[in-house]
């Protein structure tokens, strides 16, 4: 049998060809990593509109602003360091708005985690610094603001939210491929919002309980005149068994369902 030097030590060829097959096994064993990019997108009913043919009661939708605080972003486990404030109704062209990337083990699809709440501090993000610096020292999670119309009519509203909602075990569609790039998109759907039953899973998008709302008839919605709007007796607007009799409270709880993974793909909600 022939020998062969290597690092100070002679070993037999076939020991040898041993060690170079078990490198070679430990090297395919090691799942490599890839380059995930985070971004977050309203889509159209955002960027654009939700138009007339969506809602149960011919009303369009235009937001005009659109803020929300997104921290605790987590790929498998593994943080996305950063919190943000960014502003969905600003054009990005269908691509969303990037919030960083992170290298993570390859091979699957991960499990994405995040949180849509207050924030103490936050990296402004298709907004400026002045508005980043509101959401946080007004504790807010979500701002809301713009105008329905429908047959002439129009309703203007301007809404902000605290609450705070964890979004985990989104299951992202994202392929981890070792050395490439890959992309998971926290998707937010606007139109939840104005759905009017809390668990059916096929509700309406609805408009006209909201406009009703419109006490004084100034063509504003405020807050404080949804919170007046008793809905026990509404054959819509079911809330379960949930301590929620106003159509104010029935909206806030609606922000615990905006959040989603990669377009359609469903989260987990939690506080």
């Amino acid at each position: 049998m022939s020998n062969t030097k290597t690092a100070g030590r002679v070993l037999p060829v076939g020991a040898m060809g041993l060690a170079l097959l078990l490198g070679a096994c430990d090297a395919e064993s090691e799942p490599g990593e890839a380059t995930l990019r985070i971004t977050t997108y309203g889509e159209s009913y955002i960027e654009e509109r939700i138009p007339a043919d969506v809602l149960v009661d011919g009303w369009e939708l235009e937001l005009s602003r659109f803020l929300v605080a997104i921290r605790d972003i987590e790929v498998d486990g593994e943080p996305l360091p950063g919190s943000f404030v960014v502003d969905l109704r600003s054009p990005s062209m269908g691509e969303g708005h990037e919030l960083g990337e992170l290298l993570v083990p390859a091979g699957g699809s991960p499990l994405v985690d995040f949180r849509i709440g207050p924030v103490t501090e936050a990296e402004p993000v298709a907004t400026t610094q002045e508005v980043a610096l509101m959401m946080i020292n007004e504790g807010h999670s979500l701002v809301v603001e713009g105008q329905a119309r429908r047959d002439g009519q129009t309703i203007d509203f301007a809404w902000s939210f605290d609450n705070d909602t964890l979004y985990h075990g989104c299951q992202s569609t994202a392929e981890l491929v070792d050395g490439g790039e890959a992309e998971s998109q926290l998707t937010i759907h606007a139109d939840h919002l104005f759905y009017d039953d809390l668990d059916s899973p096929e509700p309406n998008v609805a408009f006209d309980l909201v406009a009703a709302a419109d006490g004084n008839a100034d063509g504003v919605v405020t807050m404080d005149e949804l919170a007046a709007v008793d809905i026990t007796g509404q054959s819509r607007y079911q809330v379960g068994s949930r301590d929620i009799g106003d159509l104010w409270g029935f909206i806030e709880a609606q922000t615990s369902t905006l959040g989603h993974i990669d377009g359609e793909g469903h989260c987990e909600a939690a506080p």
